[in-house]
């Protein structure tokens, strides 16, 4: 008798642990060759700036060219896609995601605009707003102080652009992550991006 109960309670628990065993979610780590070691994203200021100084920025409303210094269009850029109110250091960081975009799309990108580098619509490109429109959408008691702040986080950061494996990256950005970013080809769908991995993203505190 003690038997017959001994096995009913092993039975039992074996009905409990065997799908428990199967429906476990296994996760592979990416293997990596033995020569080669995963490598970094690095900040880099060591090509030739020089070959940048200018760039012509096509207006999608008028469908007109201008040239313009490169660093008074990231101006431009950078106060248009983060509020100046933030922190000096996520400027900076906007500015050299920026700035690596920009060249990037140069770079790669060569008659995609035709005879322009880059146009100035956030759905195509990267957002742009005139130092104009961006000053009268301030308040007017915080117009010098941001602008100062959105120049200053740029001319700080002059030349420095994002690099992995000593090229130039796709520097996509975004807003706001959700708290995990997507894998490149998640989104647009193609070929992956070593440096485009999804990863879990710091949230921003309430202070």
């Amino acid at each position: 008798m003690k038997k017959t109960i001994i096995f009913i309670i092993l039975i039992i628990f074996l009905c409990f642990l065997i799908p428990i065993i199967f429906t476990q979610r296994f996760e592979t780590a990416p293997v990596l060759s033995e020569n080669k070691k995963p490598q970094e994203l690095q900040v880099d200021s060591t090509y030739d700036y020089n070959d940048f100084t200018t760039i012509k920025l096509l207006h999608t409303a008028s469908n007109s060219i201008e040239e313009v210094n490169l660093d008074e269009y990231l101006c431009n850029v950078v106060s248009a896609e983060i509020p100046a109110s933030y922190n000096m250091e996520a400027l900076k960081a906007q500015a050299v995601v920026a700035r690596t975009y920009t060249i990037y799309t140069i770079i790669k990108n060569k008659g995609k605009h035709g005879n322009a580098d880059i146009c100035d619509s956030s759905s195509c490109c990267q957002a742009w707003i005139s130092k104009e429109n961006r000053l009268e959408k301030w308040n007017e008691d915080v117009r010098t102080e941001y602008w100062n702040k959105i120049v200053e986080a740029v001319n700080s950061t002059i030349g420095e652009v994002v690099t992995y494996e000593g090229e130039m990256i796709n520097a996509l950005y975004h807003a706001n992550s959700g708290g995990k970013t997507e894998i490149a080809s998640g989104v647009w769908g193609g070929g992956d991006y070593p440096y485009l991995q999804s990863v879990e993203t710091a949230r921003r505190r309430r202070i």
